[in-house]
């Protein structure tokens, strides 16, 4: 190991000095390397430095050449001790033309790739050396580090706002032209995605109601259309129930089949065709189900880093993540005072794997015994019901309670098959109730002006 630590890093400080010519003899050079590296990408300091001088002056949109660039750095130190004026005459002779400045800065990018796999590497060996923290802790840390490098392929560094201008107007222009269309992922419930226009990236959304309300199978619900439906890859991380049930809550759904006479196997000779019909369709769609009912938040996030990769691998990106719920999460194995310092943790955990991701992360949790208490007549659930903690509130974009006023009704037959989703919390949207028709014999639940099969 000692031979690797005192190697050279990678480096090509012959490109940098290019890749500043470049930019300082050609304008437009100066904004196709800006979309490729940032400062941090050089390994020369002082070209750090000379780059943001470049930056500033092309974003300030102040002309960039020579003199303009040295009287900028003539008071920075270093740039005297290389040379000043000089070293800047250096840069643009290392240079004949700017045509080859994009590839020139993909040089220098994959150089500070490298330095900073070089950088994680080292950091995990001293981690997993010193001990102070559990394996999985050093897993989640060096993973997320892995990943983020991962995505730098992709970077692009500043951009004119005459590059984003035109693709906004044209998808404003096509939500004007069908005003139906929502901006994220619908969740095949009309109303709901109405007043939320859909499941963005690095959403945190928490589904919460009582037991036996119904909120994994309204997740569920969801996870059909995006993924059935649209044909979109979701991961459900399901700690309460194993795969077997909800491959039969699935199928019950789709195939509008009694789950009950599914479980006991009296289905009819009837639901044959439907049932094998709705497992062909479930078959094709991408859904992934670990149902590890002992899974810690830090393995949680492990896995769907890991399956998230896995499908870029592919050409493919993760939709949706679905977790069930989150009482059941083992925190990051650090000492809490209380569970709800812990619920805390695991609720902040889970908003960063949606930062970090980009990905919509649906969390379904219980609701506290405070709504029985209060009696039947004012039992409608609300956002201080949140059991555990009220950080759930705070890191979440979006919080919605099921609720089902004939669960605690049951001699009225006109409740049984009303629900209602109350938008208790909403970032960036407003809040509300929604009506919607649960058919429990089929754990589906239906916008309340819809109710028929949309996949027949």
């Amino acid at each position: 190991m000692a031979n690797i630590i005192e190697k050279v890093s990678p480096q090509a400080v012959d490109v940098e000095m290019s890749v500043l010519g470049a930019m300082l003899i050609e304008k437009e050079a100066i904004l196709k390397v800006m979309d490729i590296i940032n400062e941090n990408d050089f390994y020369k300091e002082i070209h750090r430095q000379i780059f943001l001088v470049i930056n500033d002056l092309y974003i300030g949109n102040h002309p960039v050449d020579l003199l303009i660039v040295s009287e900028a750095l003539k008071k920075n130190a270093m740039f005297s001790k290389v040379g000043g004026t000089r070293y800047l005459t250096e840069l643009i002779d290392s240079v004949h033309t700017a045509a080859n400045a994009e590839h020139y800065a993909s040089i220098i990018r994959d150089k500070s790739i490298s330095r900073q796999l070089i950088n994680i590497g080292s950091a995990m060996i001293s981690n997993a050396f010193n001990e102070q923290n559990t394996p999985d802790e050093i897993l989640d840390k060096f993973q997320a580090a892995l990943f983020n490098v991962s995505q730098q392929k992709g970077r692009k560094g500043f951009s004119s706002v005459s590059k984003l201008v035109r693709p906004m107007l044209q998808k404003l222009e096509k939500l004007h032209s069908n005003p139906k269309e929502i901006s994220g992922l619908s969740t095949g419930f009309a109303d709901f995605d109405s007043k939320t226009t859909g499941f963005h990236p690095s959403e945190l959304v928490i589904i919460a109601a009582r037991p036996s309300m119904g909120k994994t199978a309204f997740a569920l619900n969801i996870a059909e259309h995006v993924a059935v439906v649209k044909k979109n890859p979701v991961a459900i991380f399901s700690l309460e129930m194993k795969q077997e049930a909800l491959m039969i809550r699935f199928l019950a759904s789709l195939a509008r089949v009694n789950i009950g006479r599914l479980r006991n196997g009296q289905y009819n000779s009837t639901d044959w065709p439907r049932l094998t019909g709705a497992a062909e369709k479930i078959a094709g769609a991408p859904i992934f189900i670990d149902d590890d009912s002992n899974i810690s938040v830090i393995e949680l996030r492990i896995r769907a880093r890991k399956l998230a990769t896995e499908l870029k691998t592919r050409g493919e990106r993760l939709a949706l993540i679905i977790i069930d719920y989150i009482q059941f999460i083992h925190g990051s194995g650090r000492k809490f005072e209380s569970r709800q310092q812990e619920v805390s943790d695991i609720s902040r955990s889970l908003k960063a794997l949606a930062k970090d991701l980009d990905v919509p992360v649906v969390v379904l949790s219980q609701l506290s015994r405070r709504t029985e208490d209060r009696g039947r007549k004012d039992n409608k659930p609300q956002l201080s019901d949140l059991r555990d903690s009220g950080a759930i509130e705070q890191d979440a974009d979006v919080v919605a309670m099921l609720y089902r006023e004939g669960y605690y009704n049951r001699e009225d037959p006109d409740l049984q098959r009303k629900a209602i989703l109350i938008i208790g919390k909403q970032r960036n949207g407003p809040t509300g109730d929604i009506n919607l028709i649960f058919e429990g014999e089929y754990t589906k639940f239906s916008d309340e002006s819809k109710v028929q099969d949309d996949y027949q």
